[in-house]
């Protein structure tokens, strides 16, 4: 099969289905179709920079989205979504920004009343 596979995800939000989900797509995909984890950026490059081009290689981004993500809190109490640092919303924007298809991929959640649009936006944050 052709095709990347972006996965975006916030760690400690997502229980280990992250890692399941990874192990159940690799069974169809090759490994050199994932772009999963910030680990796989090398010391000393740009890692903005990075991310971007790994987002500009990829067909599709996963996002995987738990309980936590929409309210994900920093060590300040700010909601990590409006840091525009924060490794997910940068990537969630590259995505959108690029035009790529972004899947949402809900764990434990119960509804997905609001869209990434609404969330990222054009860079924004409201919700």
């Amino acid at each position: 099969m052709t095709g990347r596979i972006f996965i975006n995800y916030r760690r400690g939000d997502d229980a280990g289905h992250t890692g399941r989900l990874f192990d159940r797509l690799q069974e169809v995909f090759e490994p050199q179709q994932f772009f999963m984890d910030v680990d796989n950026i090398p010391p000393g490059h740009d890692f903005v920079g990075v991310l971007n081009e790994r987002v500009s290689d990829c067909d599709i981004v996963l996002a995987v989205i738990g309980k936590g993500w929409l309210n994900s809190r920093d060590a300040h109490g700010a909601r990590r979504l409006e840091d525009p640092e924060d490794f997910v919303r940068l990537e969630l924007t590259s995505a959108l920004t690029q035009g790529k298809r972004v899947i949402p991929v809900l764990v434990g959640a119960r509804s997905l009343s609001w869209t990434l649009y609404t969330i990222i936006g054009d860079g924004g944050v409201s919700g």
